[in-house]
């Protein structure tokens, strides 16, 4: 868990905050905190998919306050307002504003219905006249005195670092009405989210392996705000780049180089695509990626390829302690064994226990419990097929010198010995 400076809010990732988004009281109004390209709009309109309800995203920045506030008009000396078309309004409201206007035709809830989410997302960018006109709404739940249904939740979202965004810093008075949570979804729940919506394959294991291009580091921020229109790669961003590529590669005609060919021209034009969603540095060892190492290992290649070559390429990695990219073929595997969902082949058995003999003891072990939680009958058919399968899940969940594992080993290796003779 990300550790929490003095006055910061409640950490969260997607689960917790969907949880609060969901659950809590209507009348709470919730701040997300998080910087821009996290997934604030996206985990704001999941909570309002799972509720069965819309959700109106209104960026304050780009509004002035007659936007929110709505339009005036005059009736016997008094002013009102007539709210914006976006804005919800309760039956009763409604009435009275037809009958002060002097409408012929009913102003019902509007298209929105009696329940919902109101997002006011960009709030610290905005003006500061407009932030007061947004107070009314998240203390009082009502602008101009006209109340949102109470099936209507208000969530503002903010970017947190202030030190990096050009931003109106928000009263603390202001902030007291908002239950705030500082979200921080988890790698795994990129992932998640990120196989769910179709993220090509090419980013997914690019990530797997260098899960430090999934977020920009505070020192790039910093940088990046420094100079002048400096592109960094986030999770949006990332998100945009696999739409763009996974589209040109689906018109493609059939005689068309792939984006991905491993050719001067294709490996510079994905550059090219790369830089302008994740900036130069990032493009440049995605470029790295897709020419040294996609499509050239992988769970595939693990189980169904492997040759000198292979257990080679896998030792320069353990040698160099790339641990990210050892635990991003675990989880290759892991997909592989969802995708086929059948008991290895005879000759997936011996590639998988090279391939454990091959990795560190940690990583061997992370894989052996992984497949026996998610793939608990291939995993068994696997560990039974053989004394040798035995032997290595032993020596890396456990100390092989104490005296039970000892036995165990030692009976493994008699049964070795008996099979070797019996096929002479």
């Amino acid at each position: 868990m990300a550790k929490e400076k003095a006055g910061s809010a409640a950490i969260m990732g997607v689960k917790n905050t969907l949880d609060v988004l969901i659950n809590f009281p209507m009348t709470e109004s919730i701040l997300l905190m998080a910087n821009h390209g996290m997934g604030k709009s996206e985990v704001v309109k999941q909570s309002a998919e799972q509720r069965g309800c819309p959700c109106i995203d209104f960026r304050l920045s780009q509004n002035d306050v007659g936007d929110l506030k709505g339009m005036p008009f005059h009736v016997r000396g008094r002013t009102f307002f007539a709210p914006p078309d976006f804005m919800p309004i309760t039956e009763n409201d409604a009435k009275i504003i037809k009958d002060l206007m002097g409408l012929t035709e009913d102003v019902s809830l509007g298209r929105y219905g009696d329940e919902g989410v109101l997002f006011l997302d960009e709030i610290n960018r905005a003006s500061r006249e407009v932030q007061q006109a947004a107070f009314e709404l998240v203390l009082d739940r009502r602008l101009n005195l006209r109340s949102l249904p109470d099936g209507w939740r208000v969530v503002g979202a903010i970017n947190s670092d202030q030190d990096i965004y050009t931003v109106t810093t928000l009263e603390p008075a202001f902030l007291s009405r908002f239950f705030v949570i500082q979200f921080k979804p988890t790698h795994d729940e990129f992932f998640s989210y990120s196989k769910k919506v179709g993220v090509h394959p090419a980013i997914l294991e690019f990530l797997m392996k260098h899960s430090e291009f999934i977020d920009p580091s505070k020192e790039a921020l910093e940088e990046a705000s420094a100079q002048d229109a400096t592109k960094l790669y986030d999770r949006r961003s990332w998100h945009k780049f696999s739409r763009t590529i996974t589209e040109l590669e689906s018109k493609r005609g059939e005689n068309d180089p792939s984006l991905f060919d491993k050719t001067s021209d294709a490996l510079d034009r994905l550059t090219r695509y790369a830089a302008g969603y994740l900036g130069s540095v990032c493009a440049v060892k995605f470029r790295d990626f897709v020419e040294r190492d996609y499509d050239l290992l992988n769970a595939d290649v693990i189980l169904n390829k492997w040759d000198k070559g292979v257990k080679e390429r896998i030792e320069t990695i353990v040698q160099a302690n790339r641990t990210p990219e050892l635990a991003a073929y675990n989880e290759l595997m892991m997909e592989y064994f969802t995708k086929h969902k059948k008991n290895l082949t005879d000759k997936q058995k011996k590639n998988l226990l090279s391939y454990l003999q091959c990795v560190p003891n940690e990583v061997a072990a992370n894989f052996w419990k992984k497949f026996t939680s998610d793939h608990q009958a291939i995993s068994q058919d696997w560990y039974r097929g053989s004394p040798a399968n035995m032997k290595v899940i032993l020596n890396v969940l456990a100390n092989p010198n104490s005296a039970e594992v000892k036995k165990r080993l030692d009976h493994l290796e008699e049964k070795e010995k008996a099979s070797s003779k019996g096929k002479k």
